[in-house]
């Protein structure tokens, strides 16, 4: 990258950091949007988490367990808070980790009644779910959950060298998330990841991302297929075994929290309508 690229980009990824930062939600009653990270086994929701949370270190840094396998290796619910810079402040965002999508009858993977406890905030931090039976009752779970303790913005994270391929199971298991998520007016968004193994020519320059034919192809059928729009899927490439990072990354990384962040206000403007409509006292800061 030429002396100037290498300015503007530093200069981009400044403004985009800064406006992460400085983020809030349109209501006191929430802290911290929490965002779900929904998807197929090994298709990058952790590891999304922790590229996010290598930019802000200022380094790669593993927090969240990624695998490899044809299994998930995220067995229990996680929430991830991410800080600024090592022992920094929080920054204004909750990260929500769970384990990969069944893609058939045959596969382990979460339920998608345990999908929807999530999203309603019956969920604590840690806990582990049976891949056979979903969760009824729990002594730790949250008997009557906060709008904090709610998800305000479904991710689905889609592989774009495997998209094409999605089995029908899991794209039935989008589908009922996508209803649920409509009815409760919550934003959703869909994160392809590993667009550098999909095509080359991106592996061999990622700022070609936009331009490539191929992911642009992806980016339509998978949008057909999940039923996001193509306005909200966001191309990225997570770190997974580098040692420093690469502005290029950083970059496509940054921009998709920052759309997702964007997208989270749409979840409390539905609330406050809902509220007022139903004649219900408005959020503190309303």
């Amino acid at each position: 990258m030429e002396r100037g690229g290498v300015q503007h980009a530093d200069r981009k990824k400044t403004e985009l950091l800064e406006e992460i930062k400085k983020y809030e939600t349109l209501t006191d009653a929430v802290e911290q949007p929490r965002i779900l990270l929904a998807g197929q086994v090994q298709a990058g929701k952790s590891s999304f988490i922790n590229s996010v949370n290598s930019i802000f270190r200022g380094y790669p840094i593993f927090q969240a367990t990624v695998g490899y396998g044809k299994k998930s290796v995220t067995k229990n619910y996680r929430a991830y808070t991410i800080s600024d810079s090592k022992g920094g402040g929080k920054l204004p965002f909750i990260f929500c980790d769970t384990m990969g999508m069944k893609g058939c009858d045959n596969d382990v993977g979460i339920l998608t009644q345990d999908v929807f406890s999530m999203i309603d905030g019956y969920v604590p931090d840690n806990y582990k779910f049976d891949p056979i039976t979903a969760m009824s009752t729990c002594k730790k779970c949250t008997e009557k959950p906060s709008l904090a303790d709610q998800v305000h913005c479904i991710v689905y994270v889609v592989d774009a060298s495997t998209a094409i391929l999605l089995e029908k199971e899991l794209l039935k298991m989008f589908q009922k998330i996508q209803k649920k998520a409509c009815n409760l007016g919550i934003p959703q968004l869909l994160l392809l990841t590993k667009v550098d193994f999909a095509c080359n020519i991106v592996k061999d320059d990622l700022t070609k991302v936009y331009k490539s034919r191929y992911i642009h192809e992806t980016v339509i059928k998978v949008s057909q297929m999940v039923g996001v729009p193509v306005a909200c899927i966001l191309p990225v490439r997570n770190y997974w075994c580098e040692t420093e990072l690469d502005m290029k990354v950083d970059i496509l990384i940054l921009k998709a929290l920052q759309q997702i962040l964007r997208q989270a206000d749409a979840c409390f403007d539905e609330i406050k309508q809902r509220r007022k409509s139903e004649g219900a006292p408005p959020l503190s800061n309303e």
